[in-house]
């Protein structure tokens, strides 16, 4: 289960909220931080969550993925992509050495129409599936008492440097 701790700052129909969230402090440690754009900001990030429990705005509440459900999304966003890229350039290569063109050329070509069709697919099909089957849920409404022991443990992992 991968989770976040945010502030619920917009309510959008059929139960779904807009979160705040703040950079984890797994960001911290990652060896990704600084590829990656939560490394770059403020430390904050609106992320979709489904709301069963209607929690409203200015609550802070737990939001929860599943590991499978964002390694799913994480493939058909980035990895299908880049097999459609891979393989266009390829066909356009080999279309090249058959019809006497600079190879290159009809790779790039190649590769760049697989990864827009692949793009357009992945958009597609995201229309298609069900939200709640890849977004988080609001697991969790915090009560302050909740709030002060995250802050108190959250300030500590950072003193100790983990």
């Amino acid at each position: 289960m991968i989770e976040e701790i945010g502030t619920i700052v917009e309510l959008r129909p059929d139960r779904v909220a807009m979160v705040q969230c703040r950079k984890s402090h797994a960001c911290k440690g990652c060896a990704s931080a600084n590829l990656c754009s939560l490394g770059r900001d403020d430390g904050g990030r609106v992320v979709e969550a489904h709301n069963p429990l209607q929690a409203q705005i200015g609550e802070r509440v737990r939001i929860a993925t599943t590991a499978k459900a964002f390694y799913q999304s994480s493939f058909l966003v980035y990895i299908v992509p880049l097999i459609g890229l891979v393989i266009g350039g390829l066909i356009g290569q080999s279309i090249g050495r058959q019809i006497g063109v600079d190879p290159n050329i009809t790779s790039f070509l190649g590769g760049f129409f697989f990864l827009v069709f692949a793009l357009l697919g992945v958009g597609s099909l995201n229309r298609r599936l069900p939200k709640e089957r890849y977004m988080p849920t609001v697991v969790e409404v915090l009560s302050p008492a909740d709030e002060d022991a995250e802050n108190t443990a959250g300030s500590e992992m950072l003193s100790h440097g983990h």
